[in-house]
């Protein structure tokens, strides 16, 4: 049983998928495409592995949408008690750090590629479109190389818990690294739509230094041009695009890891992207599930936030003001505000330190 329970997970993790932004387009690995059997063993995964889906989500107490006095009730009570906690993050958590977010109208990242010239705003991260026009995504990849934004709050937060004992697993949708910065150790991060850590050339499989792509990207598209001559392909930091399959770390770690937490914190993402959206359902039934975002999501995946049985709770606002309260309740709300300190200090003065060698 626990062998078919692990076999669904990792059919559902294959490749990632998004809900709209595509029109009919289906989402392509190479030349394959996978239009409808991903989601719908995503979804039996879904239902085999949370079960309460199907019979009625039960779980003891009341929390609710901002639910004013929570933290004083059971799931309260559960938050701080908890020993084997697992952090889900998405590009909400990097916005205090400069990093625009994806999805929200205005000043979110597909709001504003029109200067890359794309013919919808996911292309970016689309592998057919990359091998016809690899410019946009270099030039995308130089304003995201990490080493020019800083972890915020919500980053040494995570650092925190792993420091204290408390965290199980950190399975990230971010690709700025800015959970290492923070000094996340890596075997206790998920990267799971991947990171600038390492680069790969497509066409012949062979590593390529990280330091080279990033030399090239900040020289610009013909240095990089330059560099898939060098290595014989296209080049591209390994970054999960739409359609790629997910790290095996993701598909090895994540059906035991949420099944094992005691309690799961959401932060800052749409929950919109599959199969790292489907997480929120593998953990057993009962199990506190803490949103902290600027808007309310994950209904459509069974978060019930409001119901009077239900142990999910939606913290609105941004992630540093939710990590700070959950902070408080598990009792190191002062250290977590010295780490962050102590950290940006630390940061600041390498920085320094940098610029004056670099004009000595």
């Amino acid at each position: 049983m626990c062998a078919l329970r692990r076999a669904i997970v990792r059919l559902s993790a294959a490749p990632p998928l998004r809900l709209g932004g595509m029109g009919a387009s289906a989402v392509r690995s190479g030349r394959r495409r996978w239009p409808l059997l991903p989601i719908s063993v995503w979804a039996m995964g879904c239902l085999w592995c949370r079960p309460g889906l199907l019979r009625g989500f039960t779980a003891p107490s009341a929390a609710g949408v901002g639910a004013a006095g929570w933290q004083d009730g059971d799931v309260g009570r559960r938050v701080r008690e908890s020993r084997r906690i697992v952090v889900m993050v998405g590009a909400g958590m990097s916005v205090a750090a400069g990093i625009p977010d994806f999805r929200t109208p205005g000043t979110g990242l597909y709001d504003n590629l029109e200067k890359y010239n794309l013919p919808y705003p996911e292309a970016v991260f689309d592998l057919d479109f990359l091998r016809k026009d690899p410019a946009p995504f270099y030039m995308l990849c130089k304003e995201l190389w990490p080493g020019q934004y800083r972890p915020t709050l919500a980053h040494y937060f995570i650092a925190l818990l792993h420091q204290k004992g408390l965290l199980l697993r950190c399975y990230s949708q971010n690709i700025d690294s800015l959970e290492t910065l923070a000094g996340l150790p890596k075997e206790a991060l998920i990267a799971a739509h991947g990171n600038f850590d390492s680069a790969t050339c497509m066409d012949t499989q062979e590593k390529v230094p990280p330091e080279e792509v990033r030399e090239a990207v900040m020289v610009g598209a013909e240095a990089c041009y330059a560099l898939n001559r060098r290595y014989g392909g296209l080049v591209k930091p390994d970054i999960v695009f739409f359609g790629e399959s997910l790290p095996d770390r993701f598909n090895e770690l994540s059906l035991r890891d949420l099944q094992s937490c005691d309690l799961l914190v959401i932060l800052g993402t749409s929950l919109k992207v599959y199969p790292f959206a489907g997480l929120v359902n593998l953990v057993k039934p009962g199990t506190p599930r803490l949103l902290l975002n600027r808007e309310e999501v994950g209904e459509e995946l069974g978060l019930m936030f409001g119901e009077p049985k239900s142990a999910d709770v939606f913290v609105p606002g941004d992630c540093d003001a939710g990590v700070l309260e959950l902070a408080r309740l598990l009792g190191c709300e002062v250290e977590l505000v010295d780490l962050h300190a102590k950290e940006s200090r630390r940061l600041a003065e390498g920085d320094g330190a940098t610029i004056a060698a670099g004009g000595a």
